[in-house]
C-alpha cells in the first residue's frame, strides 16, 4: 500500500537492550521541527474560536492563543508528530519493530523540544529454506450421502418446532426445560448458587453441566437432587473446596418435533420446490465447502514446509505479552457467555499452568509463522492494494448489513484495521508461494462410518444458512 511522503523530522536517537529481546529507543525532535506543527495545530485551532465582539476568525491571534487550552494544544503537537517521529527513529537506527510499541514519557518540553520512549520488540533475523518450487497434494473427498443426510437432519433440528411434552413423558437429551434451582452449602441455602427460570437445552448446557444428566427421566413438577464438588481453584470463593448440594425443580419442559423433509420443507429452507432439488443444493454447497477445506490444507502443506525450512528465534518478552492478550481475550469471551476461566478449565481437567504453557506454544508458533511469511514478503516485494483492502471492508460490511463508511469507522477506531490488513497480506504471500508449488491432485474416498447419517460430514461443514442461499 502506497502512503504519503513523511517529513524530515531530524530525530535524535538513543538506545538500550532490555530483557526478553526487547528494545528501548529514546527519541528527541529538535524544537526548530516542532515549530512548524505547532503553529499548523494553533492556526487550526484559532480559526474555530469565537470571541465576543469580533467577528469570527477576526480576533487578535494573541488574545485568542491566551484563551487555548494549553495541554490540549500539547496533546495535539504530539499526535501530529508521534507517528513520523517514531519511524524516522525506527529507521535511521535501522531497526524493524516486531508488532506495537509502548509509548511512553511522551512531553514537549519548556524548550519546546519533543521527547518520547518507545519500548519495542526488534525483528529477529530470518534464515529462510526453499520456499519456491515446493510441492502439495490437494486432497478431493466425493460428498458422500451419509454428509447429505447429516446436513438435512441439521436443517430439521433448525427448523423444529417445541411441544409440551406428552403426557407422563419423560425428560430426555435435547428437551428443552426450565428449572428453579437452590444450592445448599452445608445445609445453608447459598444465594449465589440459586436461580429461579433457567433454561437449558439437556445435554449440551455448559453453565450447570450437572443438569444434562441429573435431569435424565425426570418429568415436569419433579424435584431432583443433585450433588456437585467444587474445586479448590473455584472463582465463587463461597463455593470453592466445597460439595454443594442442589436442589432442582422441573417447571416446564419441551420437546423438538421435527418436520418431514417433503416439498413444503425444501420451499422453508431454501425457496426449492422439491426434496430432490434441496438435497442437490445441499450436495452443491459441501461440494464448494470441501473444494475451499482441500485449498486451505494445499495453503497449510506449504506454510508447514517453508516454516520447517526456516531458522528464526521468536523473543521471549514478545510471545509473553502475546499469550497474555490472548489469555484476555479468551476471558472476556467466557464471561460474555456468563462461564469463568477457571471453571472452564475445571470442566476440561486442565490446570492453569498446564493450559498457559499449551497456550504459549501455539502462539510462539504463531508468531513464528508471522514473522517466516512477513520475511518471504519483503524479499519478494510482495504487497496489498488500496483495492484489495477496500473490497475486503465492503464484504465485512455486506456481511455485517452496515454501510462501508460506518465499517471504516470501526476498524480504524480500533488495532482491528491493522489486523485485516496484516491477514490480507499473509493471504498474499501464501498465495505467491501456491502459484509457484507443484500441485497434484488425490481423491480421497469416504470413509466407511462418514456414510452413516449420524455421522459428521469431512472438513468443514456447511451450515444450514449456507445451505439455503
Amino acid at each position: 500500500m502506497t502512503t504519503p511522503a513523511r517529513p524530515d523530522l531530524d530525530v535524535q536517537f538513543e538506545t538500550s537492550d532490555l530483557a526478553g529481546g526487547d528494545m528501548e529507543l529514546r527519541v528527541t525532535v529538535a524544537a526548530e521541527k516542532v515549530g512548524p506543527i505547532r503553529e499548523e495545530v494553533v492556526r487550526g485551532l484559532v480559526r474555530r474560536v469565537n470571541l465576543p465582539g469580533f467577528r469570527k476568525g477576526k480576533a487578535p491571534r494573541a488574545l485568542i492563543e491566551r484563551q487555548l487550552d494549553q495541554e490540549a494544544v500539547k496533546e495535539r503537537i504530539i499526535g501530529a508528530l508521534l507517528e513520523d517521529a517514531y519511524d524516522e527513529a525506527l529507521e535511521r537506527a535501522g531497526v524493524k519493530a516486531l508488532g506495537r510499541a509502548r509509548i511512553a514519557d511522551a512531553d514537549i518540553g519548556e524548550g519546546g523540544a519533543f521527547t518520547f520512549k518507545a519500548t519495542l520488540t526488534p525483528r529477529p533475523a530470518v534464515t529462510l529454506g526453499e520456499y519456491q518450487g515446493l510441492r502439495a497434494t490437494r486432497h478431493v473427498t466425493p460428498v458422500s450421502e451419509g454428509e447429505v443426510d447429516a446436513e438435512i437432519e441439521r436443517l430439521r433440528s433448525r427448523f423444529a418446532k417445541f411441544s409440551d411434552l406428552p403426557r407422563g413423558a419423560a425428560i430426555e437429551k435435547g428437551d428443552l426445560v426450565v428449572v428453579d434451582y437452590e444450592g445448599y452449602v452445608e445445609g445453608e441455602r447459598y444465594e449465589e448458587a440459586s436461580a429461579s427460570g433457567y433454561p437449558l437445552e439437556v445435554g449440551v448446557d455448559e453453565l450447570f453441566p450437572e443438569l444434562n444428566e441429573g435431569l435424565l427421566g425426570a418429568q415436569p413438577g419433579d424435584t431432583r437432587e443433585i450433588a456437585v464438588a467444587y474445586g479448590a481453584d473455584h472463582y465463587d470463593a463461597g463455593l470453592a473446596g466445597k460439595q454443594v448440594q442442589f436442589r432442582v425443580t422441573v417447571k416446564e419442559a419441551r420437546r423438538r418435533q421435527f418436520p418431514e423433509v417433503d416439498a413444503e420443507f425444501a420451499k422453508q429452507v431454501a425457496g426449492l420446490d422439491t426434496a430432490e432439488a434441496l438435497r442437490a443444493r445441499i450436495r452443491e454447497t459441501l461440494e464448494t465447502v470441501g473444494r475451499a477445506v482441500a485449498e486451505e490444507d494445499v495453503r497449510s502443506q506449504l506454510i508447514r514446509q517453508v516454516c520447517d525450512a526456516a531458522a528464526v528465534e521468536v523473543p521471549a518478552g514478545f510471545v509473553g505479552r502475546a499469550v497474555d492478550r490472548r489469555i484476555d481475550e479468551i476471558t472476556e469471551e467466557l464471561e460474555r457467555r456468563g462461564a469463568h476461566l477457571h471453571e472452564h478449565l475445571r470442566r476440561l481437567g486442565r490446570s492453569f499452568d498446564d493450559w498457559r504453557a499449551d497456550l504459549e506454544l501455539e502462539v510462539r508458533e504463531d508468531i513464528r509463522r508471522a514473522i517466516i511469511l512477513d520475511e518471504i514478503g519483503v524479499r519478494e516485494k510482495i504487497e496489498v492494494t488500496e483495492e484489495e483492502v477496500d473490497h475486503e471492508i465492503h464484504r465485512l460490511a455486506e456481511r455485517e448489513g452496515v454501510d462501508e463508511h460506518t465499517m471504516h469507522q470501526r476498524l480504524s477506531k480500533s488495532d482491528e484495521f491493522n489486523r485485516l490488513a496484516t491477514r490480507l497480506y499473509h493471504r498474499r504471500i501464501v498465495q505467491w508461494l501456491v502459484d509457484r508449488a507443484e500441485v497434484s491432485e488425490q481423491i480421497v474416498e469416504p470413509k466407511p462410518e462418514e456414510e452413516s447419517p449420524s455421522a459428521p460430514p469431512t472438513g468443514e461443514a456447511a451450515s444450514a444458512g449456507e445451505v439455503a442461499q
